[in-house]
């Protein structure tokens, strides 16, 4: 066993004691939510230097409301609102009227995911016999290095949350039209190299439906995009457990709805955990579910609505909705390891 007598420790303000919850998804602690891992036993214990939580640069915040977004956008047909700029993950909302059609394009070294929050996305994929039929409920992932086209059909609006790995870059091809350049400093110009969509590996398919494939088949917890500086996880629960139908209990309901005589939430104390490293977020994609963030408070969301963790932040997410399923997915620049605080036990589900 290598020793650690050289490791400083610089105070008990800059270090603090946490613990790891090593499974990749256990019951409480993992990202996924399921029914446990290989590690048996107690949890083991370990020192991180943790910064101060709590600390959002713009576009980031607590809590995008769809509402808001709605209401900031009212009147135009086709819209983009950045909600997501940090060093791992570049998110945007969007939302566009029937009819809008988005041209050929590719992303020749980077995945994209795209959550479709509501309305009716058409996706043709390079590849794919069949276009991806986005809808609420859908995560539809674009291998890189591949060609891709998108429209709104149907006779209402259609929402989506776009994601790609920061510093992404987008080519569309010669046979369409030449986008504008949106930088001050830059300009269109043609080059040229070949080109090969990636291969799906599991979990990664074109198209997974919370509502279709997890809460009506019964298909078990477990991330649904695992690929370069992508990660989505649907955290599936329910407040009142003879609400699901496949017999699984409560599933991942986080640290669940305020009890009765529970102390007024203490946004300054130390509560649920932290991630050494990238921001953990998430797209409400049915139900009602909180959020707990380290210095900055308690945050209420509903179907469509974003909630952002920022790095080092100590927090604790929960279902809400008091019948039918609550639906968090879980994103991030890479699968996290949950470091549960060791001074609270509450809330040690993401």
């Amino acid at each position: 066993m290598k020793s650690f007598a050289k490791f400083a420790i610089p105070g008990l303000v800059a270090a603090v004691c946490v613990t790891l919850a090593l499974a990749q998804e256990p019951a409480v602690g993992g990202r996924g939510g399921g029914k446990g891992g290989k590690n048996k036993g107690p949890a083991q214990q370990w020192y991180v230097e943790k910064t101060t939580g709590g600390i959002y640069k713009p576009p980031m915040r607590p809590l995008w409301k769809l509402s808001d977004l709605k209401i900031m956008h009212e009147g135009q047909g086709s819209w983009q609102e950045q909600i997501i700029l940090d060093p791992e993950q570049d998110a945007t909302y969007n939302g566009a009227a029937p009819a809008t059609k988005f041209a050929a394009r590719m992303h020749p070294d980077t995945p994209t995911v795209f959550v479709v929050i509501a309305g009716n996305v058409r996706f043709t994929v390079e590849g794919q016999p069949q276009p991806a039929n986005g809808r609420r409920g859908s995560i539809v992932n674009i291998m890189k290095g591949t060609v891709f086209s998108y429209e709104v059909l149907g006779d209402q609006s259609a929402y989506w949350v776009e994601v790609n790995p920061s510093n992404y870059k987008t080519v569309y091809p010669v046979e369409g039209p030449a986008p504008k350049a949106v930088k001050p400093d830059g300009q269109v110009v043609k080059v040229a190299f070949n080109h090969t969509p990636a291969a799906y590996t599991p979990p990664n398919k074109l198209e997974f439906n919370t509502f279709d494939d997890m809460i009506a088949k019964c298909e078990p917890a477990g991330a649904r995009v695992l690929d370069d500086h992508l990660f989505a996880s649907p955290l599936l629960g329910w407040v009142n457990p003879e609400d699901n139908k496949c017999g699984t209990g409560s599933g991942n309901i986080g640290s669940g709805p305020a009890k009765p005589g529970d102390p007024p939430f203490n946004p300054t104390s130390t509560f649920g955990h932290i991630h050494a490293g990238p921001a953990e977020w998430w797209i409400v994609q049915v139900g009602a579910i909180s959020g707990k963030f380290e210095n900055m408070g308690e945050f209420h969301a509903v179907e469509g609505d974003v909630l952002y963790a920022a790095p080092m932040t100590w927090h604790q997410m929960a279902a809400e909705a008091t019948s039918g399923p609550s639906v968090r997915l879980a994103m991030g620049g890479y699968q996290l390891i949950n470091m549960n605080n060791t001074v609270n036990s509450v809330g040690t589900q993401q």
